[in-house]
């Protein structure tokens, strides 16, 4: 079985957090007023969080962030990027707010030691797209400028030209290079930079995570973008262990699946009831949703019985089979 559950460790041996992970994002991207968000919702949230040093560096009064178990603090490179894809429609697109790798490590000086952990990112920006092996070196020289935070890297595409990166990652060049992976404490990929179908984003994520296996790598795999009823159970069964995302900001999450806001919350609630109370209630009840789906990945994780995933659960199973297929396999994913 792919689906696993890890143990997210400090430096002192401290475990700060467990698998699956799902973890509500912040972002000036989603055109929101960061500061009253987190004030709203903040007593709501339980686990981790992620919070953009881009928009640490350039929304006025960032707030303090105290309430989350654990802060991801994510690279700065999507909030930065100025590209328009069809499923970004409604996304704020970016001003031309300069980013540098000097302003990310200004950022990073700044993070308090003290609880609540922090995780790392290492920098990306999309004009500045590097081979891999650069990639890798640029992190650790990053994480040796830093101390007492756990260090993620990202993983993004090789250049195309020397201004611009390739659309998806070279699957190869990332196997190549997971030896030098072993001193960061997670691995991380942004969803549609692994796949141009969610079936070949799948296939991606478990050929990384058998390779991994079998080189005794044990680090979770994050997924950038990915937080929602269908994509994330997906990756889920196909090896991946932290998701993030903005769609719980955007969408009603529910047993019934992904929902448009502006047009069931209005049938739910009321077409009396004002627009940022309906937003308001649906993301108190989206944080809800996602704790209670990282229990169910956990109860399948642990007893590999597909009904704990819900109404979707022939879907699911249905899934996997094909990714099984993709990838070879016996029935129970091994």
């Amino acid at each position: 079985m792919l689906a696993r559950r890890m143990f997210l460790k400090n430096s002192e041996g401290v475990v700060i957090g467990t698998t699956p992970m799902l973890v509500p994002s912040f972002s000036s991207r989603a055109n929101i007023d960061i500061r009253k968000i987190l004030t709203h919702i903040g007593p709501h949230i339980k686990g981790p969080i992620l919070i953009s040093a881009y928009d640490m560096h350039y929304v006025k009064g960032f707030p303090l962030v105290e309430f989350p178990t654990l802060i991801f603090i994510d690279s700065g490179g999507y909030e930065c990027a100025k590209g328009n894809e069809i499923s970004e429609l409604g996304f704020y697109k970016a001003d031309a707010n300069d980013w540098s790798r000097e302003s990310h490590l200004e950022i990073v000086a700044s993070l308090d030691k003290r609880p609540p952990p922090k995780v790392i990112v290492s920098y990306d920006h999309p004009s500045e797209p590097q081979i891999i092996e650069n990639q890798i070196k640029t992190a650790k020289e990053l994480f040796q400028k830093t101390d007492g935070f756990l260090k993620e890297i990202l993983i993004k595409p090789e250049p195309e030209s020397a201004t611009r990166s390739k659309a998806k990652i070279d699957l190869e060049q990332v196997i190549r290079n997971l030896r030098q992976l072993t001193r960061f404490d997670i691995l991380g990929f942004t969803e549609k930079e692994l796949g141009s179908s969610v079936l070949e984003r799948m296939v991606s994520i478990a050929i990384i995570r058998e390779e991994m296996d079998r080189l005794k790598i044990n680090i979770p795999i994050h997924i950038f973008g990915s937080l929602d009823t269908i994509t994330t159970p997906l990756y889920y069964l196909s090896g991946a262990d932290i998701f993030d995302g903005l769609a719980w900001l955007r969408f009603i999450l529910s047993t019934k699946g992904t929902l448009y806001l502006d047009s069931y919350g209005p049938r739910e609630c009321g077409i009396e009831v004002p627009t940022d109370s309906i937003w308001i209630q649906y993301l108190i009840r989206n944080i809800s949703y996602l704790n209670r789906l990282s229990i169910n990945l956990e109860k399948f994780q642990s007893t590999g019985d597909f009904s704990h995933l819900g109404e979707e659960s022939d879907f699911f199973k249905d899934s996997l089979e094909d990714l099984k297929v993709r990838i070879g396999g016996d029935n129970n994913g091994q």
